[in-house]
């Protein structure tokens, strides 16, 4: 699956043309098992066990969202991918910039839900469960708190999910973090993680606000543009991010938006 994701993407012009689809994948999957293995560290040695080994690009731009939240009592939405090791980020992000996050995700079933409550809501975090979880997301953001999630994964086609381009492909992608930005006031901080060994750097980009008015199109030009910012990280760093997933499953039905195509 990884191979095949790999060599479309490559086929469509979104990786570099000398990119090996087999070699590529096969350090996509050692940066999963560094991952898994660094994720079993920090559930029992703790965040300290990190120190000194992951630094930030750009923070000041997270300062500064974060600054206008404080003054402005409004909320705040990290966004990340399945780039580098994303569950690092759950811990280190708040610790380096002194603040509680809710973590937001996806049900797993029941002992997957206990593990990743326990991996990712350690140190007095919070855990959302995606469904059923609106008006608690709700309740975060209009208390002027920080919620964190992915925008990766394949989405629900309907409310949840619009197919939009990735990687030169429809991906049926989640407008529901910029929906709940549009709906609260939240400033928007898309943030990429990426390992070199046992060090990792997080890159943080310039931060989104949502309009003053109602602007029916702004999540969904927004969530697009967060996708072309994604692909062109990934595009630099095609190793770091995990193509063993079917991002771009298709369903019957489902057709791309012509605005991005």
């Amino acid at each position: 699956m990884a191979v095949g994701n790999l060599a479309r993407a490559k086929e469509a012009g979104a990786l570099d043309p000398s990119l090996d689809p087999t070699e590529t994948a096969a350090r996509a999957f050692a940066n999963l098992g560094r991952t898994a293995l660094e994720s079993l560290y920090l559930l029992h040695q703790g965040v300290g066990y990190f120190q000194g080994s992951y630094a930030f690009i750009d923070q000041d731009l997270a300062r500064d969202a974060l600054e206008i939240g404080r003054r402005e009592n409004r909320g705040l939405i990290f966004l990340t991918a399945h780039v580098g090791n994303w569950e690092l980020s759950c811990q280190v992000v708040p610790l380096f910039f002194e603040f509680t996050i809710n973590v937001v995700g996806r049900t797993q079933g029941p002992l997957a839900d206990a593990l990743l409550i326990r991996l990712r809501a350690s140190g007095g975090h919070g855990y959302i469960f995606k469904d059923g979880g609106a008006r608690a997301m709700l309740k975060v953001l209009r208390s002027g708190g920080v919620l964190g999630t992915l925008f990766d994964q394949s989405a629900l086609v309907g409310a949840e999910g619009v197919p939009l381009n990735f990687m030169g492909r429809p991906a049926l992608t989640t407008l529901a973090p910029l929906k709940l930005a549009a709906k609260t006031g939240a400033i928007v901080v898309p943030l990429f993680g990426r390992r070199e060994g046992t060090f990792h750097y997080f890159k943080i980009f310039p931060y989104l606000t949502p309009p003053a008015r109602a602007d029916q199109n702004w999540p969904l030009q927004t969530t697009q543009a967060l996708n072309d910012l994604l692909a062109g990280f990934v595009r630099e760093f095609p190793d770091q991010w995990m193509w063993g997933h079917r991002r771009w499953k298709s369903q019957e039905g489902v057709k791309a938006d012509p605005r991005y195509f």
